[in-house]
């Protein structure tokens, strides 16, 4: 049962790659940037889901064992403040340039260094996940009168990727650990992924069609 879920949660990342990948286009530049660093998200959830649902089956090595955990701790810090500040960016028409996203990748990287040398791993976790976790509530929020898709879709995530926490114990359960150690409370994070995958989609939607109704020359009014 497990390894199914696994074997979901791949495919949902990997099918929300695909989703997002094709709305990327037609996209102004920032657009395009946030649905890259979402794609970059999806991609380490996918890249970390798939050797643990192998490993239930069997199927592993010393290497792949290595690779997953790697992955998976990139995947832990990495994927929900990559989509939570995507679809805020979206949410927002934030302005800026797609190389500021390749820095925030670097600073989150960056931080957890630091975060090892301190010694407060756990707290930078927490920091990560709430800022995800916010990101999403904004987002839902500036676009609640608009579009309750948007809404319902960011509430669904929050809910489902902290639930596993929660239900677990805030002091006995980090945020996140069922993308680096098999765990069954995996199975509520394929409903809280794929509603936060696609809320970004949703708003990428609105903010084209917006950009669209600006640049669209008027009509000539008739004399």
């Amino acid at each position: 049962m497990t390894a199914f879920v696994y074997l979901c949660l791949t495919a949902s990342a990997m099918f929300l790659c695909l989703w997002l990948w094709r709305r990327r286009a037609d996209r102004r530049e920032g657009a395009r940037g946030a649905i890259t660093a979402s794609l970059v998200a999806l991609v380490l959830i996918a890249s970390t889901a798939l050797p643990l649902a192998l490993a239930q089956w069997g199927i592993t090595n010393a290497d792949l064992t290595h690779a997953q955990r790697i992955m998976g701790l990139a995947a832990q810090h990495m994927s929900l403040p990559l989509l939570g500040l995507a679809c805020l960016y979206l949410a927002s028409g934030w302005r800026w340039k797609p190389m500021n996203w390749s820095r925030v990748i670097l600073g989150i990287l960056a931080f957890y260094e630091l975060s090892r040398y301190l010694e407060w791993q756990s707290g930078y976790l927490w920091l990560l996940t709430l800022a995800g976790v916010i990101s999403l509530g904004i987002s839902g929020l500036l676009n609640a009168g608009r579009d309750r898709r948007l809404g319902i879709l960011c509430l669904v995530a929050i809910v489902c990727i902290l639930a596993p926490t929660l239900l677990g114990g805030l002091n006995d359960q980090l945020p996140l650990l069922s993308l680096l150690d098999a765990k069954t409370q995996a199975s509520w994070l394929v409903p809280g992924f794929v509603a936060a995958g696609l809320a970004v989609g949703v708003v990428a939607e609105q903010a084209h069609n917006d950009n669209h109704n600006q640049t669209e020359p008027e009509a000539p009014s008739e004399s």
